[in-house]
């Protein structure tokens, strides 16, 4: 069972800075107001999606909730109201 938990850890542990890797990058192209700034879209629904994923592996509600919230609400939101429309 120990290996489960140490796999499980690295994995979200993974997961946690992947996102915070994308959520840079999509803030940044985001915030660069060029033609392609609505892409940032697509990589801060991927670091949303990532940090949920994480927080269900470790059972952390509150993150579960503001992940998900975000993932959601604003990035798909955002890349419908930028990207698809």
């Amino acid at each position: 069972m120990k290996n489960l938990t140490t796999s499980t850890d690295k994995i979200s542990n993974i997961l946690q800075w992947s996102s915070s890797v994308c959520a840079i990058a999509g803030g940044v192209i985001l915030a660069s107001n060029t033609q392609i700034s609505s892409y940032g879209f697509i990589f801060l629904a991927m670091s949303s999606s990532q940090m949920l994923i994480s927080s269900i592996r470790n059972r952390n509600t509150v993150m579960i909730v503001y992940a998900g919230s975000l993932f959601i609400f604003v990035d798909c939101f955002g890349i419908y109201r930028w990207i698809l429309q």
